[in-house]
Parts: C-alpha cells; structure tokens; sequence
C-alpha cells in the first residue's frame, strides 16, 4: 500500500526534486480545499519527501487549502447564510471576532474537528481572513510536523521518527491545553 502513496525519486536529482515537491503542493492545496484531512495530507507529504520538506510543503498546501475554501465560502455563501441566520451567523462572528488569530491557533491545534467545516464557517462570518489564515497557518505546524514525521518514519521504517512524532503530539496537547485554559482565565477577568 506505501507504494501507492509515493513517487520513485532519484535523490541526487535536484530538479525533479523540485518538481515533485510543487506537484504535490498543489495537489494538497486542492485537495485540503475539497475537504482532505490536513493530516493525511502531512503524512503523505512526510511519506514522499522526508519530516522537513513534507513539513513545510504540507503546511503551506493546508494554508492554501484554507485560504481557498474560506474565500469561496466568503464570497459564494456568506450572503445567503447571513439572510436565513442572520441571529447565529452574529453570535458566531462576535466570538470568532474576539481574539480571531489565538483562536484560530487553538481550534488548528486540536485535532478535533472539520477542517473544511472550520473553514466554511469562519467564511461565512465577518471575522478578519488574515488573522483567520495567519492563525490557522500557524496552528497547523504542530500537527504537520507530527504527521509528515510520523509518515518519514513509515517511509524509512524508522522508529526514532515515530515516537517523536508522539511526543510532539503529546506537547501539542500540552499547548492546547495552556492555550485554552489561558483564553478561559482572560476572558473571566475580562468579564469581571
């Protein structure tokens, strides 16, 4: 089955390289866009071209992927939704609203959730695409190096590259857990 998700690639070639590397970066793009897991996609980036570069080329593709969904979202739905929720679609905006950026990072951190689903609806709301994207951006690093790590390790059969993507993962955890513990203690003293 490893052999359907890579590409043989002669590693002294540097251009072709280069070549498979933005292939697979638009492929992820689209395809974290239509709805595929940010995950699968940072495996298979890790699978094909190492823990670094899948890294990086995953969570660039899962950025795009959410940049293009948001936008459609925005610019596709977000007049029809406001007309027939027009009360939620407010609540919704005022708290994604506050604060947009950190929450982006804790809600990307988690791997709870739809990615594609997060995206429509924040698309949808009025809340800043850039601190959406740029928060969502780096949100999404954790997770990508753990999966593009644990994919690394499937592809070279390396258990030291499998649990460390473990214990990254066990971190992230950690940070959520911080992040959202912290969010929870400003907004009660805001409140007070």
């Amino acid at each position: 089955m490893l052999e359907k998700l890579t590409w043989p690639v002669d590693e002294q070639d540097s251009s072709a390289k280069i070549i498979n590397s933005l292939i697979l970066f638009f492929s992820l793009s689209i395809a974290t866009s239509l709805g595929l897991p940010r995950q699968i996609a940072a495996l298979v980036a890790g699978i094909n071209l190492g823990a670094l570069l899948g890294a990086v080329i995953a969570t660039l593709a899962a950025t795009v992927g959410c940049m293009i969904t948001f936008s459609i979202a925005r610019y596709a739905f977000s007049e029809k939704i406001t007309k027939k929720y027009p009360k939620q679609l407010a609540k919704l905006s005022l708290f994604i609203g506050e604060q947009t950026f950190l929450k982006a990072i804790v809600l990307r951190i988690l791997p709870l959730g739809s990615n594609f689903l997060t995206n429509i609806v924040a698309g949808v709301t009025q809340v800043s695409a850039k601190h959406f994207v740029g928060g969502s951006f780096v949100g999404f690093i954790p997770q990508m190096v753990i999966f593009s790590l644990a994919g690394s390790g499937i592809r070279l059969g390396a258990k030291n590259e499998m649990i460390t993507s473990g214990v990254l993962f066990v971190i992230a955890l950690g940070i959520t857990g911080y992040l959202v513990k912290h969010h929870k203690s400003v907004n009660t003293i805001e409140k007070s």
